[in-house]
């Protein structure tokens, strides 16, 4: 449980702290963002669309933030299509990539309301901890380890 978990209304100025272990290497975490080695997620979602892929240089275990030179990590952001009684839908499909779903994240926009448990629709028993005012056209990043194409989350697309 972080302070903003706590005091929703402190999102203004502090950020949502991210486990850099699970995130790209040179990940920061912004008020309503978070940027890759200085590139906004938010910004790269307006300009490609959602879902898109965001893959970089995996942390290499406690080494603090070092570059790895040859594991990767992804971060898919996608938009929500529709939450409604805690289940949310997202447009991607993120059911086979391992998501650290715990890192999942609002982009775009800061929430003030509390943090309810939402059930991501198609990814069996996964719940995450979300503002409880996501609604649909919120977008989301979510850190995967590996190395994904947007062709593996891309709904309606054969593996």
């Amino acid at each position: 449980m972080t302070l903003t978990s706590i005091l929703p209304t402190l999102r203004d100025s502090i950020p949502l702290p991210i486990d850099r272990s699970r995130w790209p290497a040179r990940s920061v975490a912004l008020l309503d963002d978070v940027t890759v080695a200085a590139m906004s997620l938010r910004r790269y979602a307006e300009l490609c669309g959602t879902p898109c892929t965001c893959t970089a240089p995996a942390v290499i275990p406690l080494s603090g933030g070092m570059p790895s030179p040859d594991a990767s990590t992804t971060v898919v952001v996608a938009t929500v299509v529709d939450a409604e009684e805690c289940e949310l839908e997202l447009d991607a499909d993120l059911e086979h990539l391992s998501p650290a779903w715990g890192e999942m994240r609002l982009i775009g926009r800061i929430s003030h309301a509390y943090e309810v448990l939402f059930r991501i629709s198609g990814a069996g028993a996964a719940l995450v901890s979300l503002p409880g005012d996501i609604r649909a056209g919120d977008r989301i990043a979510i850190p995967c380890p590996g190395c994904h194409t947007l062709g593996e989350v891309r709904r309606g697309t054969a593996r």
